[in-house]
C-alpha cells in the first residue's frame, strides 16, 4: 500500500466519521424498525449524528490547535489527546442522551443509534486511560466499533449481513495497514485499538442492557 493511498484510507475512516457512518448503517438495514418515522426524520437522525459527532470535535481540535494546545492536528504526542479524548465523549455522550429513549416519544428516540453512542463513548473512555500508559490508535477504535456494530444488526435486521460483516473485517485491516504504513502506529497500537472498539459496543448491546433488566 502506497502512502498516497494509506493517506486517502486514513481520511475516509477518520475515528470522527464511524458515529455518522454507524447511524446510517442502522438507518439503512432496519427500515422495519424505523417505518413509522418519515424518511425525513430518518435523514435528520444522520444529519444530527454527523454535527455532534464530527463537527463539534473537529471546531473543538481547531480551537485547541489556534491556542496552542496541541502542536499538530495529527496529536502525536499522546498527552496531546488527553483533552480531545475527553472532548469527543462529551459530545458522543450527549448525543446518547438526545436518542435515549425516554418515557416521553420524541422524534430523536431511537435506541439503536442511541447504544451504539453509548458503546463509542465507552470505547473513547477506555482509549483515555490507555492512552496515558502507551498510544493507541483511535482509527482503530472506530473500525472495532463499526464490526461490533455490524455484528450486532446481524442479529435485529431482516437482511443478511454477512457480505457487510466481511467488508467491515477488510476495510479494518486496510484501516491498520494504512496507519502501519504512515508510520502512525505499531502493531500493538492497532491490535488494542480493534479490541477497545469491539467491546465498547459489546458493553453497550450486552452487559449494560442485561445490568439495567436485573
Amino acid at each position: 500500500m502506497s502512502q498516497r493511498f494509506a493517506t486517502i484510507i486514513s481520511y475516509l475512516f477518520h475515528p470522527l466519521l464511524f458515529a455518522t457512518y454507524g447511524a446510517a448503517f442502522i438507518v439503512a438495514v432496519n427500515p422495519h424498525l424505523f417505518a413509522e418515522y418519515q424518511l425525513k426524520t430518518r435523514i435528520l437522525w444522520i444529519i444530527i449524528t454527523f454535527i455532534f459527532t464530527f463537527i463539534c470535535p473537529v471546531v473543538w481540535i481547531v480551537m485547541m490547535k489556534r491556542l496552542e494546545l496541541i502542536t499538530d492536528y495529527q496529536m502525536t504526542d499522546p498527552q496531546e489527546r488527553i483533552i480531545p479524548y475527553i472532548a469527543v465523549a462529551t459530545f458522543y455522550m450527549w448525543t446518547y442522551r438526545l436518542f435515549r429513549p425516554t418515557t416521553e416519544v420524541t422524534a430523536f428516540t431511537n435506541q439503536l443509534i442511541s447504544l451504539m453512542m453509548l458503546g463509542a463513548a465507552i470505547s473513547i473512555f477506555i482509549g483515555f486511560f490507555i492512552n496515558i500508559f502507551r498510544k493507541i490508535s483511535i482509527h482503530a477504535i472506530g473500525m472495532g466499533c463499526l464490526l461490533g456494530l455490524v455484528l450486532v444488526m446481524m442479529q435485529v435486521s431482516d437482511f443478511d449481513l454477512k457480505l457487510a460483516f466481511v467488508g467491515v473485517i477488510i476495510l479494518g485491516g486496510a484501516v491498520g495497514t494504512a496507519r502501519l504504513v504512515l508510520h502512525a502506529h505499531e502493531q500493538a497500537e492497532v491490535y488494542a485499538g480493534y479490541l477497545v472498539g469491539f467491546m465498547g459496543m459489546f458493553f453497550s448491546f450486552t452487559l449494560i442492557p442485561m445490568i439495567f433488566r436485573s
